[in-house]
């Protein structure tokens, strides 16, 4: 119980930088984008020199954006998470910002990023992924620090309940 406390104050007290609500990218100093290059060697995507490398929002607001997947591969795979934003910004021609956002929604729910991306082609309004919606970030906040540790203590104390005295189900000899 006292790790889930730690990790529960862990992630209140970083959550508060990652409200950036609406924040958008400054705009290009250049018309180019810093489009990166790809190593047929190595296969590897190569950030541009120009390129800061610095993502629009971190690992949390990927989590209360888009949920658990784009922040558990941001936090734990950084270079596949990387090289997939360098591959979204060479093949879509987007900057940096744009591609974050897109990665994210895509590690999120690949099937209905598609669809949504099929459907700017056919003139639907483009999505602006890294926009955090208000509504959504006060949902996640409340389930990861209500409701997924109430979820995890009644686990707990079940199992507990049910390996230390297991009823009289259970034949003694």
């Amino acid at each position: 119980p006292s790790i889930i406390a730690t990790i529960l104050l862990a992630f209140a007290s970083s959550t508060i930088s990652s409200f950036t609500f609406g924040k958008k990218s400054g705009p290009v100093a250049s018309k180019k984008l810093p489009l990166p290059t790809l190593d047929p060697e190595t296969g590897r995507y190569n950030k541009s020199p120009d390129d800061d490398g610095i993502y629009p929002y971190d690992a949390l607001g990927s989590a209360l954006r888009h949920g658990p997947s784009p922040f558990l591969t941001r936090t734990f795979n950084a270079d596949e998470y990387e090289q997939g934003i360098l591959k979204y910004m060479l093949s879509a021609k987007v900057g940096r910002a744009e591609a974050t956002g897109n990665i994210d929604a895509k590690l999120n729910n690949a099937m209905d990023w598609s669809y949504q991306k099929m459907a700017e082609k056919n003139g639907k309004p483009k999505v602006d992924y890294t926009r955090l919606d208000k509504k959504q970030a006060v949902l996640t906040v409340v389930w990861a620090l209500g409701i997924t540790p109430l979820a995890v203590n009644v686990v707990w104390n079940t199992a507990d309940q049910f390996i230390n005295s297991p009823g009289p189900s259970v034949i003694k000899h």
